[in-house]
């Protein structure tokens, strides 16, 4: 008999137990994503507006998976306009999280088609002459020893938003190459780099002596320690390879270029 009331009181508590629990209260916030397409080329803008049905405390958008990056708080209200821009082909995942007053989140995301389009694509890229070329960039080493040279690496800037909440554009830091040596040959290969640009986008350069990283020293004799290099006047000829010089500072240099059909 004890055990049989024991049973029976057990299960009276469960039951008892189920019923004092309060309904679990659902979400209803929600985002739902509309983009101005999906189907883009090298460096074209895009939109993706959000719509939400209140308003969005924080809002963030994602291409890892938030794997980097958060959540950010620029007064959103019910609807936001976010800025792209890739110069990377193939499919992108974009995924858009936003958050309501009472912590509530609500995630939709978008896929994305980039296509070349028109695109130039560099390919290669020789450095015949710079600034102070077979003198000495390390003087700690004697003027027959060929470490005194420059260890030499290039690097590209071009314009790319500056972020998704804006449409402001900017110049900023795109590819860095692999160090040549004491000179080297000064010839790089690019055709796995995948590097695409706009045929009226600017490409800015720089050139740099390698000394203890992060530590460099410019090969142009800046200010400035750049220049900025176009493609305007090769839009009908479509030349394999384009040579710039900039003899004011012993520069020239010869970019290979594949031009799209």
């Amino acid at each position: 008999m004890n055990k049989l009331v024991i049973i029976t009181f057990a299960c009276l508590c469960m039951l008892g137990c189920s019923t004092d629990n309060p309904t679990a209260k659902i979400s209803t916030f929600n985002i739902e994503l509309a983009p101005s397409t999906v189907n883009v080329t090298v460096d074209e803008p895009f939109t993706i507006t959000v719509n939400a049905n209140e308003k969005m405390a924080f809002m963030g958008a994602s291409l890892d998976n938030f794997a980097t990056g958060g959540l950010a708080d620029l007064g959103f209200g019910n609807s936001y306009v976010l800025h792209f821009n890739f110069d990377t082909l193939g499919q992108k995942t974009i995924l858009v999280r936003a958050q309501n007053s009472r912590n509530e989140l609500s995630e939709k995301k978008v896929v994305v088609n980039v296509t070349r389009g028109n695109a130039i694509k560099i390919t290669g890229m020789k450095v015949l002459s710079f600034y102070n070329i077979n003198q000495t960039w390390d003087p700690e080493y004697v003027a027959t020893d060929p470490n005194r040279l420059a260890d030499v690496y290039f690097g590209y800037s071009k314009s790319s938003l500056n972020n998704y909440f804006d449409s402001k554009y900017s110049i900023r830091k795109w590819f860095v190459s692999s160090v040549k040596e004491n000179q080297g040959d000064l010839t790089w290969n690019l055709t796995t780099n995948e590097l695409y640009i706009k045929p009226n986008g600017i490409l800015r350069f720089g050139l740099v002596d390698q000394d203890a990283p992060p530590l460099g020293q410019d090969l142009l004799n800046g200010p400035p320690d750049f220049r900025d290099i176009s493609f305007a006047d090769y839009l009908v000829s479509k030349p394999k390879t384009i040579t710039y010089s900039f003899p004011e500072i012993n520069l020239q240099f010869i970019l290979s270029v594949e031009w799209s059909n």
